[in-house]
């Protein structure tokens, strides 16, 4: 039988690393649902605010939360659920396609497509201006801020996880393809900051 293996874990990278102050680690085997409905259908709103105990966000680049389950803006009609317990995926999947039903709505396991980097520290957005553009100050002032963006020449997400006054923290969410490239080359990038 073949053995699971996260996305990192066949480069030996998917264990937490601390590079000049900067902690760089792979979440592995995270849920992650990909969920399209219309924002107009007060059915869809009411079965996913029971399936969740949360409203979907509405307001773009920002995320809902509660307990492990964070539901990320895609766009006005998509988003994408995240689970930290992998434990609870079979259940999850099952209680939205039971509860939305047939309709316009679609329900997609994409957990093993994608795996999240987490990196923290105080000099993280620092080390990610190097990669991408965006303008942190603005794009990342809420707590529940998200954005999607190009990440050299990759797509990623990338979403605040820290709390105010807390040490800045961001999980980049990007497919299992592109990890290890965006892995090197944040371990490159931290090796020359200057603080």
């Amino acid at each position: 039988m073949l053995k699971r293996e996260s996305a990192l874990e066949i480069y030996n990278n998917h264990e937490s690393s601390l590079h000049s102050g900067i902690k760089i680690q792979e979440l592995q085997f995270s849920t992650k649902i990909n969920l399209r409905g219309d924002l107009n259908d007060i059915n869809f709103l009411s079965s996913i605010n029971n399936v969740l105990n949360m409203s979907l966000p509405q307001e773009p680049n920002t995320y809902t939360i509660y307990e492990n389950t964070k539901i990320i803006w895609l766009s006005p009609n998509e988003w994408l659920i995240n689970e930290e317990n992998e434990n609870n995926k079979h259940k999850l999947l099952s209680e939205l396609i039971h509860s939305v039903g047939s309709g316009k709505v679609s329900v997609t396991d994409v957990s093993e497509n994608r795996t999240i980097i987490r990196i923290s520290g105080k000099k993280i957005f620092k080390l990610l201006t190097k990669f991408l553009v965006l303008d942190f100050e603005n794009n990342f002032s809420k707590v529940t801020s998200a954005a999607q963006t190009i990440f050299v020449k990759v797509p990623v997400l990338l979403v605040r996880i820290h709390a105010k006054n807390e040490e800045p923290m961001i999980d980049i969410f990007t497919n299992r393809s592109h990890a290890n490239y965006i892995f090197t080359l944040l371990i490159d990038g931290s090796k020359n900051l200057h603080f």
